[in-house]
């Protein structure tokens, strides 16, 4: 049973001022809550271990969020995504279980940042269809049970997209909290150990449920291309992040 004392949640407060600001972002773009905390949070503890921690974190965060904008979600697109992650997430447990975290992380974030300048280069984006949201899905499902960040190919496939940015953050979090749950649902299937993660998580959510409920108050207040401008600058900014982490750590 974890501590609950003040102290207790006083020598928490740095993890949870990293889901905070991490809560802020994704509740603010519907993208950024595994993509800043985990790298941040690999300061506190074992990388695998930010894994699932996050991803019960997360899932707690975007069932919320997916709840509050239920009105502006395409629950048809949602759906081909992540039947796309269920196909995808048993691939990335295997590889989870098989490959350390800092290589995952490291080819992952390299292949997307050439992606992504390619994308800008040549000007390329994926239509919003069926076939390309279930190989999105796939993607991004591999990705969640291996590295914990299934964000990233949503957004290159979203960077182009012709939906407003409250359809994005409402169909970005309801595919967060469907492959969260299924990832969660791999791991326990995998036998992985959620005692560790569980004795932490609860010091971290304050700061999850503040970050969401701020977030959300500045939603809707950035305009369109100013929205998909932070989209690639987040998605950079982390991509570059977790690259130098994972060089200096080899």
């Amino acid at each position: 049973m974890p501590d609950l004392t003040a102290a207790a949640f006083a020598a928490h407060l740095a993890p949870m001022l990293c889901v905070f600001a991490a809560a802020f972002l994704q509740s603010a773009t519907g993208f950024g809550l595994v993509m800043i905390a985990s790298p941040l949070l690999m300061y506190f503890y074992d990388p695998k271990l930010v894994i699932i921690i996050v991803a019960l974190v997360a899932s707690c965060g975007n069932v919320a969020q997916s709840l509050l904008m239920r009105r502006h979600t395409d629950f048809a697109l949602v759906g081909w995504l992540t039947l796309g992650a269920l196909v995808g997430q048993p691939i990335g447990l295997r590889v989870y279980q098989m490959i350390p975290a800092l290589w995952l992380k490291l080819v992952v974030s390299v292949v997307i940042l050439l992606s992504l300048t390619l994308m800008q280069a040549f000007h390329v984006h994926a239509e919003i269809r069926p076939r390309n949201s279930l190989l999105t899905g796939m993607i991004a499902g591999t990705s969640a049970t291996t590295t914990g960040m299934s964000g990233p190919p949503l957004i290159l496939y979203f960077s182009h997209a012709r939906l407003a940015p409250t359809e994005i953050r409402a169909v970005a979090c309801t595919f967060f909290a469907a492959s969260n749950i299924l990832a969660l649902t791999a791991f326990y299937l995998g036998g992985v150990d959620f005692a560790a993660a569980l004795g932490e998580v609860p010091y971290i959510l304050p700061g999850l449920a503040l970050g969401i409920a701020v977030g959300y108050i500045a939603a809707g207040r950035v305009p369109a291309k100013e929205f998909r401008r932070a989209l690639y600058v987040i998605l950079v900014a982390m991509c570059l992040h977790t690259i130098w982490g994972a060089v200096r750590a080899l």
